[in-house]
């Protein structure tokens, strides 16, 4: 498997495969396309891409997830914002290890990463533990 950043990531001829793996994380979240996708052309999101070539040496998307970098009161920490693919097993260690080491190499302090209940199991088998948990109630109008 390959992993890593795409540059101009809205050009890449992979793009619409990988907002497909996107939209049911994003559907999650509190912001939509027509937020992200200027981040995405500005640079200030990253398009991570995990691709396997098959025997025809023709690149098969499996997963990807959307970066930023975030200032705290500690130091700068990478969020793995949006993450979606198939075959779940077969990349997520990597992926992690990989966004991990890129983030320590520009001086960030932590990976942080958000998503559905279901990540928990997964990913505290690489190392990751639980810091917050966000509960939310709609409010209904009268």
């Amino acid at each position: 498997m390959e992993i890593g950043i795409v540059a101009h990531p809205l050009e890449w001829v992979g793009w619409p495969a990988a907002r497909n793996f996107l939209e049911p994380a994003l559907k999650r979240s509190d912001e939509d396309w027509s937020n992200i996708l200027p981040e995405l052309a500005e640079g200030h999101l990253q398009l991570w891409a995990v691709l396997q070539s098959d025997n025809n040496d023709c690149d098969i998307l499996y997963a990807a997830a959307i970066t930023r970098i975030v200032t705290t009161q500690a130091g700068e920490v990478a969020e793995i914002y949006l993450v979606g693919g198939r075959d779940f097993d077969l990349w997520i260690a990597d992926l992690s290890e990989i966004i991990a080491h890129s983030a320590k190499e520009i001086g960030c302090i932590a990976v942080r990463a958000y998503g559905r209940t279901g990540w928990r199991r997964p990913l505290a088998k690489l190392g990751w533990q639980e810091k917050t948990v966000a509960y939310e109630k709609a409010l209904k109008e009268n």
